[in-house]
């Protein structure tokens, strides 16, 4: 186990774009050897053929050498060409095949006069370009003439304008021989183009539905670009679509453009490479290539084009150049991964590019570009990756800081509320205390300091029952005091049955019956101890104005529910208010802390004069009034 680490231990150190360094040299010598553009194994290379062009404004028959191409003769040929060829000799009459490995967009073979293969020949107006992949065509052995030299083999070719026309070179000779390399050639025009067009759209589409997620313009870049990537494939497969071929092939070279813009815009957002000066170039070049390749199909001339692609392959170049100038390798690891990958890239684009468009020597049926795009594109989709994974760490790191942070902050947070809690609960024990000092001071110190007064007169003895009166009344006040600490929960009812205890027996010494109509009612907000005393105290001074004053002999006292709210009244039927109504607000010292007190509570307080007697109504708000449905007012009386 040991020995195998140690082994793989310089492999694992070797970075990323090592490896893709490492794996794309051996894939470039294995391209260069497969497009060395060699005749296959038992196969011979038919290197001339007479050519009729029916379209030409003279039809004439000519000796031309393959691979030719219609548009090195004349710019703009679009009718039919007759290419008529001879079998060799050498090749015999048993087990023949031919391989077209490049034809014109429609095409035929006839040998002898019958028709061997129909390449979309009769098919109605559409886009189809059976250019893209190669044809095997095998030869029956009964339209073959015992003579070599008398088989004709004749390969009719329809042009589209703009469009690259001509004859490739034609290979016959063994049928087994042909045959693989056609399927090898079929593996890598047909099957690979879908198979890059096909994981295209899929990231594609991906990366457009993460970007209306997140909004983010690196993954619209992606998506544009692979988009059109997809397009561009599809039409460079063997498809027929109907319409004018024109458009399509508009189509076809603008979503290369396109892709080529926005595969360099992607990448300069990715890694922030700057170069304003170049990217307002690949800017203004993807918006103008429309108008450009409207302006190749106005003049009818294919060289704009190839001149078009050949600026975008300099841009492309100036580019990668400018970068690495610029950074001089100071990069971090995807960014290097990415620029190993665009250069190889760069290359399969300018190989196809000399080769396919300007005639340079190579096998021009096998396209570098396709691989290439394909190793870019999952190069992209992997640099992404990695970015998210490390945004995705990144994220998780700062919300484990963050989290701390806010454990801290949370427990200071806690120390701090503990510190309050402490703070606020003392305030309230000292506010208790205090009011608790203040009542008794008001009502049981009060009440004892006038025993003890007249217990000191010495001028006169002191009238037992006069002092029992006194003791009595101070008892009253403590018990008062007591009472209010009791926890009411807001419980008016209970509230008012303490008090009944205390205040009736005075009453009816009074000559005052008390009648009691207290009934079930909400609970009352602001009830605490505080809120108690205050009611007590408001109802005592009430209680003793009318056994003093009012010369009442029943007092009611009731309780009811009215708009959200309890109403408490306690009426007399004694002499009633002053000619005036309503006592003044700057009225006497007990009608003051009746006022007081009730504000203290948040009451509303009412004086109503109830012919005979008064009415003094206390409106106290409810704990949860939402629970509760308004009630019709009820008179207190």
């Amino acid at each position: 186990m040991s020995f195998t680490r140690r082994l793989l231990r310089p492999l694992s150190a070797v970075p990323v774009y090592g490896w893709a360094a490492a794996l794309l040299a051996p894939l470039f010598i294995l391209l260069a050897w497969f497009t060395s553009a060699s005749v296959p194994i038992g196969a011979v290379e038919i290197a001339q053929a007479q050519v009729r062009l029916l379209g030409a404004p003279v039809a004439d028959d000519r000796t031309v050498s393959l691979p030719h191409v219609w548009d090195n003769d004349q710019r703009d040929w679009r009718g039919r060409a007759v290419y008529t060829l001879t079998l060799p000799a050498s090749v015999g009459t048993e087990q023949l095949a031919v391989l077209l490995p490049r034809v014109s967009t429609r095409f035929r073979v006839l040998l002898n006069g019958y028709e061997l293969l129909n390449g979309h020949w009769r098919r109605g107006d559409g886009y189809v370009d059976t250019g893209n992949q190669s044809h095997f065509v095998a030869l029956p052995e009964a339209l073959l003439a015992a003579d070599p030299s008398a088989n004709r083999l004749q390969i009719e070719l329809q042009g589209e304008a703009l469009r690259a026309s001509g004859l490739g070179p034609v290979w016959v000779g063994s049928r087994d021989s042909l045959q693989q390399r056609h399927n090898w050639l079929n593996v890598w025009q047909v099957k690979l183009t879908w198979m890059v067009a096909a994981c295209a759209l899929m990231l594609g589409l991906l990366a457009l539905v993460i970007w209306r997620h997140t909004a983010e313009v690196l993954l619209a870049l992606l998506a544009a670009g692979l988009l059109m990537l997809t397009v561009r494939l599809l039409l460079s497969a063997p498809l027929f679509v109907p319409g004018p071929f024109w458009a399509w092939d508009y189509l076809h070279k603008l979503s290369f453009m396109w892709y080529c813009g926005f595969t360099y815009l992607f990448m300069a957002e990715l890694f922030r490479f700057g170069q304003r000066k170049v990217r307002r170039v690949v800017v203004w070049m993807t918006c103008a290539s429309p108008m450009w390749l409207l302006l190749v199909i106005a003049v009818g001339d294919n060289r704009l084009y190839r001149w078009w692609m050949g600026l975008i392959m300099l841009v492309c170049v100036y580019a990668i150049a400018r970068v690495l100038a610029r950074v001089r390798w100071n990069m971090d690891t995807n960014q290097r991964l990415m620029v190993v990958v665009t250069i190889a890239t760069l290359v399969t684009g300018v190989r196809d590019f000399l080769v396919v468009q300007l005639g340079l020597p190579g096998d021009a049926d096998i396209r570098w570009m396709t691989p290439g795009s394909m190793v870019l594109m999952f190069t992209m989709g992997w640099v992404l990756m990695r970015r998210t994974t490390e945004a995705f760490d990144e994220t998780r790191r700062l919300n484990a800081e963050l989290a701390r942070t806010v454990d801290e902050r949370e427990h200071e947070l806690h120390v701090a509320l503990d510190r309050l809690r402490a703070a606020q609960t003392q305030q309230a024990l000292e506010a208790e205390r205090r009011r608790l000092t203040r009542d008794m001071h008001d009502g049981l110190g009060s009440q004892l300091v006038q025993a003890l007064q007249l217990v000191r007169r010495v001028d006169r003895p002191v009238d037992p029952a006069t002092m029992a009166i006194m003791l009595s009344h101070a008892l009253d006040e403590l018990r008062l005091t007591l009472d209010s600490l009791e926890p009411m929960a807001g419980d008016l009812p209970a509230v008012l049955g303490t008090l009944r205890q205390r205040i009736e027996p005075g009453l009816l010494a009074s000559g005052v019956v008390l009648d009691w109509q207290v009934q079930p009612v909400p609970k009352v907000a602001g009830l605490e101890a505080q809120g108690v005393m205050h009611l007590f105290r408001c109802l005592q001074e009430v209680f003793a104005n009318i056994a003093k004053h009012a010369g009442a002999s029943r007092v009611t006292l009731r309780t009811w529910v009215q708009d959200g709210r309890v109403g408490l009244s306690v009426c007399d039927n004694g002499v009633g208010l002053h000619t005036n109504a309503v006592p003044p607000a700057s009225g006497g010292r007990g009608l003051g802390n009746i006022r007081l007190r009730a504000r203290e509570m948040g009451a509303e307080l009412v004086f109503e004069d109830a012919k005979p007697g008064t009415c003094v109504t206390l409106f106290l708000q409810v704990q949860h009034p939402a629970l509760f449905e308004s009630q019709p007012r009820q008179s207190a009386k």
